[in-house]
């Protein structure tokens, strides 16, 4: 296995342990979330996501095919919905090492999925007000890669 595949698991086993003793909410705050709208193609939207999230220099880690998994399940006029999740080792590295718990927040993900004849695209930013002055620069650092992600999506359009 992989070092960095290694070091994932790790983290996402840590997260999952993490969970259980202190359950995360089930929803990001409203004011956490970007949204944004495409007349584009889901497939062209999850492509055009996938080539920024990576030159951004971040690894898909997870995708949950809720529509697809639906479907399959006999739902069959079921839209299309995914998440995404996404990290970088070296920017988990960077806020374990300030505060442990603010991990918790990571991978980053968004949701993509159809609704009418628009593909709609929510990103779930990190929370910048934390006790700790540089906790809240790093989630500054990584708030604007993510609308940078969406932005690329959107003025495609």
């Amino acid at each position: 296995m992989k070092a960095w595949a290694l070091a994932a698991l790790v983290l996402c086993s840590l997260l999952s342990l993490d969970g259980l003793a202190d359950p995360a909410p089930a929803q990001a705050p409203a004011s956490l979330i970007l949204r944004g709208e495409s007349k584009k193609s889901f497939d062209d939207v999850i492509l055009e996501l996938d080539y920024a999230i990576t030159e951004r220099n971040f690894r898909i880690t997870g995708r949950n095919t809720i529509g697809k998994g639906l479907r399959e399940r006999g739902y069959e006029d079921f839209p299309d919905v995914e998440v995404i999740h996404f990290c970088n080792l070296e920017k988990a590295r960077e806020v374990l090492l300030i505060d442990p718990d603010f991990v918790a927040q990571m991978p980053c993900r968004l949701s993509v999925y159809r609704a009418k004849d628009r593909t709609v695209v929510n990103v779930v930013t990190l929370p910048e007000d934390h006790q700790d002055p540089r906790v809240n620069a790093f989630a500054h650092r990584i708030n604007g890669q993510l609308r940078e992600i969406l932005a690329f999506v959107m003025e495609q359009d």
